[in-house]
């Protein structure tokens, strides 16, 4: 059998986890330390769960609820417990709920308004005035042209009352408070918070129960300032790039890192609320994540006297009890216990872990075994470097080679090339195992996941070589990483397709488009216009391309040059592309697919559209991303001409074929 066509046990049911077994994120009661997480169920519906373990865990999210805020449409932050009740934002109103017990009923803490219009993330319990401090994103009373309005605020847990702490500026976030002291991140348009935001502190007082911030001041400016957390009243750490990448620094010191690296802690932190990079070890010091160029990170308990004393490598000590973990992410503390998000093996899913810092023990909640003939089918994420049009920086990505022992390489045959494509634009992507790049690779594709100028984890100036060159140093480094995987003799040359998300989509259809390197590209809720882009939009991205193309209206040609829509005249056979759309995506609307489709269309192009009800930017049910990839992969069989083993469900309705 040919690439393409061989026969895989990675199935569609594999594609997506078994329900328990995906955990998103954690946190932790700090008053109790009982351990919190979320995770998603094959409906797409999101649960908090305890317990000993993923396998029998205590759900306390009832049917009807899914834990899941709106604010920035990319969330985090969505839900957090204090003294054994469980505080979350409920997907459907957004509003704050609250339980003592999982088998009881959520009481609602926030008032209800109109159609989701008051949403809020990154809450906890401030002890000072015994209130929620949270983010609110207020969508009430908009006219048009206006954009809802973000602020940090207090809440009452007697009587719901919201008290505005914090506003004026564009967006907030990072936000944390010790005592009566607040720390929190901000920033404007046309900034995004990996650009330059402010780092502010200020004190919290009362009168007559209602809180207010006093002496407020910027102290940290000029640079990305995320994560502040507080060590006591006085002193407290915070995440800044300004030394080219994203290091520990310390409020005392603001000319050097207190902690400096290379290798960056926590990513998707600027995307998301939440997910944090570091976290404070009471009495004992501070423990650290971080990122390295081929994906792995460690995890470092760092004496917060001296930090250039490792008091325990902990990555290290985790691999020596047998867990070959080289990622952490999702970092808490809390008496004697680190818990981590880790990635023990790129053929395993992400893994829950605690460690002891007494007696060293390690235990896992979730530890998934992939069946074994699953399990010899992974393909391993082989790091690789590759030359860019600018001599003097390279770009980066894994390859995942097909991987089958049921099959051998055909003679000189070279397998067909799948380049995923991140968003972003300056997003990354990651070692973590992505059953989907499985199906792939062991049906006989090669896939190779790129980071192009621009992405995150590689610092500043890498991430700063996109601005405004979205839409040309992406579309490059598609073509060099093609080119060199060709060159050094991985895959096929003639039979190149290119796939990606949201900015991802953007890439493939422009490569669709105006090159001509690719054979077939995949775009899944991808922009098309980036004009309307600025218009269509949530607030979050709404200037985001003021960096990465150019000021509007100044720049106006610019975005109709690199706009898909409007070259689609040049979007001509052989070359063939489809689409995949949520019918409620608010930050890429339909009519940015739809637009290239009835274009493709009119082209005489082979093409397809699928939309889903819905879902909205990314999708959640199981049984929609199993029909993604079986259509996506059905779609690249028939423009390159090889037999699929498997039968493909809900055929799309290709056009043009």
């Amino acid at each position: 059998m040919g690439y393409g066509e061989w026969e895989s046990p990675i199935t569609l049911d594999v594609v997506t986890p078994k329900e328990g077994t995906e955990i998103a994120t954690a946190e932790i009661d700090r008053v109790t330390g009982k351990l919190f997480w979320r995770s998603k169920k094959p409906s797409g519906q999101y649960v908090v769960c305890t317990g000993d373990s993923a396998s029998s865990a205590t759900e306390w999210t009832p049917e009807g609820y899914s834990v899941q805020t709106r604010v920035h449409e990319y969330g985090g932050g969505d839900y957090f417990a204090h003294n054994n009740i469980l505080y979350f934002i409920n997907k459907e109103d957004q509003c704050i709920y609250k339980q003592g017990t999982p088998k009881e009923e959520p009481k609602l803490v926030t008032e209800k308004f109109g159609n989701a219009e008051v949403r809020y993330a990154e809450g906890h319990i401030n002890t000072f005035t015994n209130m929620i401090i949270c983010v609110r994103e207020d969508h009430r009373n908009l006219k048009q042209g206006e954009e809802c309005t973000n602020t940090i605020v207090a809440i009452n847990l007697e009587n719901g009352e919201q008290s505005v702490l914090v506003e004026g500026a564009n967006f907030d976030k990072s936000v944390d408070t010790y005592d009566n002291q607040i720390i929190f991140t901000s920033w404007n348009h046309p900034n995004m918070p990996w650009d330059d935001t402010q780092l502010n502190v200020g004190e919290l007082v009362l009168k007559d129960n209602v809180p207010s911030v006093i002496n407020l001041k910027t102290v940290h400016t000029g640079s990305s300032h995320l994560q502040g957390r507080f060590i006591n009243k006085e002193q407290y750490l915070y995440l800044c790039d300004k030394t080219d990448f994203w290091n520990v620094w310390k409020s005392t010191d603001d000319k050097e890192p207190w902690f400096k690296s290379e290798n960056e802690p926590g990513y998707p932190f600027g995307w998301y609320f939440g997910h944090p990079g570091y976290d404070i070890a009471d009495g004992r010091g501070i423990v650290i994540g971080a990122t390295s160029r081929d994906g792995s990170r460690n995890l470092l308990l760092v004496d917060i006297d001296n930090p250039q004393t490792i008091l325990k490598d902990i990555g290290n000590l985790v691999r020596e009890k047998g867990y070959n973990f080289g990622t952490f992410s999702n970092v808490l503390c809390h008496g004697d216990y680190v818990y981590a998000l880790g990635l023990d093996d790129p053929a395993n899913p992400l893994t829950l872990l605690r460690v002891s810092l007494a007696d060293n023990s390690v235990f896992i909640y979730n530890e998934e075994i992939l069946d074994d003939e699953v399990k010899i089918c992974i393909s391993y994420p082989e790091p690789i470097e590759f030359p860019t049009t600018d001599e003097n920086m390279k770009a980066y990505g894994y390859f995942y080679k097909p991987k089958n022992p049921r099959f051998t390489e055909s003679g000189d045959e070279k397998p067909p090339l799948l380049m995923k494509v991140h968003g972003g634009p300056t997003g990354s992507t990651t070692r973590n195992l992505d059953m989907k790049i499985q199906y792939f690779t062991s049906r006989g594709f090669a896939v190779f996941d790129i980071d192009y100028r621009g992405s995150t984890g590689y610092g500043r100036a890498f991430r700063r070589a996109l601005y405004h060159k979205w839409g040309v140093v992406d579309q490059e480094d598609c073509i060099s990483a093609a080119d060199y995987l060709v060159k050094e003799g991985k895959v096929d040359g003639n039979r190149l397709a290119i796939s990606g998300g949201s900015a991802g989509g953007y890439t493939t259809m422009a490569m669709m488009v105006f090159q001509k390197r690719f054979h077939a590209g995949v775009s899944y809720y991808g922009i098309s216009d980036l004009l309307n882009l600025t218009k269509d939009t949530h607030k979050f991205e709404s200037n985001y391309p003021t960096k990465v193309l150019g000021k509007l209206p100044e720049e106006e040609k610019i975005y109709e040059e690199r706009s898909p829509f409007y070259h689609a005249d040049q979007l001509k056979p052989p070359s063939a592309i489809g689409f995949f759309q949520g019918a409620d995506d608010p930050v890429c609307p339909p009519p940015q697919s739809l637009k290239l489709f009835e274009a493709a269309v009119k082209q005489g192009v082979a093409t397809f559209y699928v939309e889903y009800e819905g879902e909205a930017h990314g999708f959640k049910k199981a049984e929609n991303i199993q029909r993604c990839v079986s259509n996506e992969i059905y779609f690249y069989s028939k423009i390159f001409g090889f037999k699929l083993f498997d039968e493909t469900p809900c055929l799309p309705d290709i056009v043009n074929l």
